[in-house]
């Protein structure tokens, strides 16, 4: 019972962090419509890769670092120069190199999809946000007497991040590359939505860093 209840709070937990839009499931959205849905499922099995990666040095971090100040500090200095990057990529640069992938069409199908997973487990690298939200979640749940330090546990907790995850890049790719207009809208401007979620990522990071 104790192993259900970890697999069902991570799935809820992945849930609702992955539920905004972010850089992640838009980059989801933007293979899924240039690419297609193999593509896009390549690229999501490359992020989960990561993420369980993650969720296990969050809970490793959770043990042993006890809110140190100065690695949270380092954790968002480190999240900001990476989405003011990628902010300055998406919106001035990604229209332009996406029109020039169009025009040069790639002929090995197997080639494109391999470079998919590993573009998966490299965005999903660069995402580091998702560390110290599970450091900070598996503490909490600790204080509430539900222990995910120490194998099965982790590792079931861990499992329902990723399905959790994996059900809401499901959801994003189905939902955005119907046929309606506003979700048309969305995805012939998907490159300066994600630069839009990303500088805002990167302001309230600033905010946080000031404050």
């Amino acid at each position: 019972m104790q192993y259900i209840e970890l697999l069902l709070i991570g799935i809820f937990t992945a849930l609702l962090g992955t539920s905004l839009p972010g850089l992640l499931n838009m980059t989801v959205v933007k293979i899924g419509k240039n690419e297609g849905y193999k593509s896009a499922y390549t690229f999501i099995s490359g992020v989960s890769v990561v993420i369980a990666i993650q969720v296990y040095l969050a809970i490793f971090f959770a043990e042993f670092i006890n809110f140190n100040e100065k690695v949270t500090l380092l954790f968002r200095e480190i999240g900001l120069f990476v989405f003011i990057v990628l902010t300055i990529y998406f919106l001035f640069f990604a229209e332009k190199i996406d029109r020039k992938k169009q025009e040069k069409k790639l002929e090995n199908n197997e080639v494109k999809k391999k470079n998919k997973f590993i573009y998966g487990l490299f965005l999903a690298a660069i995402n580091i946000f998702p560390i110290p939200f599970y450091v900070f979640l598996s503490a909490t749940l600790v204080s509430y007497n539900v222990i995910v330090f120490g194998n099965p546990n982790s590792s079931f907790f861990t499992l329902g991040v990723v399905i959790g995850s994996l059900i809401m890049f499901y959801l994003y790719l189905r939902f955005f590359n119907n046929k309606s207009k506003d979700n048309s809208f969305i995805l012939k401007n998907i490159n300066y939505v994600i630069g839009g979620v990303t500088s805002v990522v990167s302001l309230l990071t600033i905010y946080q860093l000031v404050k």
